[in-house]
């Protein structure tokens, strides 16, 4: 699925322990179950963070960037796309799965380009998140509600000229997918101890759905949700707990509300919205899966899963974050969970298309 082949063996004993055939479906799929495990999707449209943007913080003016060495290391031809990881993101798994062309930043495109390409863009960027004010300490990023105009503005400039119908072009919308992966950077800005956390998760939730019927205004009917990392496992976190390496389980539960709170919310959406389709991904399950048997126990297997790669000498600081001239672990792939602080290594987003779709247990249609 397009890692090393150096890397055969050792993903043949992960995929041997991580991969448990009895909950492989074996009973005949529903209709619905067929079309988002195994359709034929035209398009794949992306709206997320840092954890899918394949490039569109390059084009900002922001500190949030991941065009440099050593990220990319692994990416098709040991280029650093501005992608946060050594090499593919989940979406670019996503799209490999579903046999399309790994989608392209929307904001690193020509309009010329724009104009002729019909199988999706990419709008994620780097520490935005639903709040329209989220990360915005950092610079210049795209909100949830910007990346939906976009998108918007990617039907009125560009994929009206590929069509030659309205018809045409609404079947088009219709049959492609959409993914969402946003939040966590909204509780790492604006989560405190004092934040009430029903109240929060209330107000994300709301402006996300909000967001999601507008995109259902627009054409959208099948959607890939993703819900929030959990954020307190994380290295960048994990690094200042006590015992160092142990989660931080207040914000992971303030993040698990929210998350149980979308998906109860989906299949109200899904009677709300005619002829929409759900397919959830519990993120937050899949990470701490990862992590072990305890998210305040290091794992027993062979990876590295609460430290980063790069740096490879890591104190949890703002200023030791991957840098030009970090010093990184010499085979992430093979070593660590956790690429840069914050996000996954290639490794870890490859584990996630088994575990969505071969395994299906953090994957279901809704």
């Amino acid at each position: 699925m397009g890692l090393p082949s150096s890397l055969e063996s050792y993903l043949l004993l992960i995929l041997l322990s991580f991969l448990n055939v009895s909950t492989i479906y074996s009973s005949k799929p529903s209709k619905e179950e067929a079309v988002l495990f195994g359709g034929n999707f035209p398009a794949f449209y992306v709206i997320g963070d840092s954890l899918v943007d394949p490039g569109n913080n390059n084009h900002l003016p922001t500190m949030i960037r991941a065009n440099y060495p050593p990220y990319g290391s692994d990416f098709e031809g040991g280029k650093a796309t501005g992608r946060f990881s050594n090499g593919k993101t989940i979406a670019d798994y996503i799209a490999i799965y579903y046999k399309l062309p790994l989608v392209p930043a929307y904001l690193g495109l020509s309009d010329d380009r724009k104009d002729t390409i019909s199988t999706g863009m990419n709008y994620a960027s780097a520490g935005c998140g639903i709040r329209r004010l989220t990360g915005k300490i950092a610079g210049k990023c795209l909100s949830l509600s910007k990346q939906v105009d976009l998108f918007e503005e990617t039907i009125e400039k560009h994929l009206k000229t590929n069509f030659k119908t309205p018809y045409e072009l609404r079947e088009h919308l219709a049959h492609s997918l959409f993914m969402t992966v946003i939040g966590v950077n909204d509780y790492a800005f604006f989560y405190t101890r004092l934040t009430d956390a029903n109240d929060f998760a209330d107000e994300l939730l709301h402006k996300f759905l909000k967001k999601i019927e507008k995109l259902h205004k627009l054409g959208a009917r099948k959607f890939f949700i993703n819900n929030i990392k959990p954020l307190g496992c994380y290295p960048n976190i994990v690094a200042k707990t006590v015992p160092r390496g142990s989660c931080d389980e207040r914000i992971n539960l303030a993040i698990s509300i929210y998350n149980e709170k979308l998906r109860r919310s989906l299949p109200v959406m899904k009677k709300k919205l005619n002829n929409t389709s759900f397919l959830y991904s519990d993120y937050f399950k899949f990470m701490l899966g990862l992590r072990g048997p305890s998210t305040n126990q290091h794992s027993s297997n062979l990876l590295n899963t609460t430290g980063p790669c790069c740096p490879l000498d890591y104190d949890g600081s703002l200023t030791s974050s991957c840098k030009r001239r970090s010093k990184t672990c010499k085979a992430p792939d093979s070593t660590h969970i956790f690429f840069d602080p914050r996000h996954p290594t290639q490794l870890a987003n490859f584990m996630y298309s088994i575990a969505c779709f071969d395994e299906r247990t953090i994957c279901h249609v809704v």
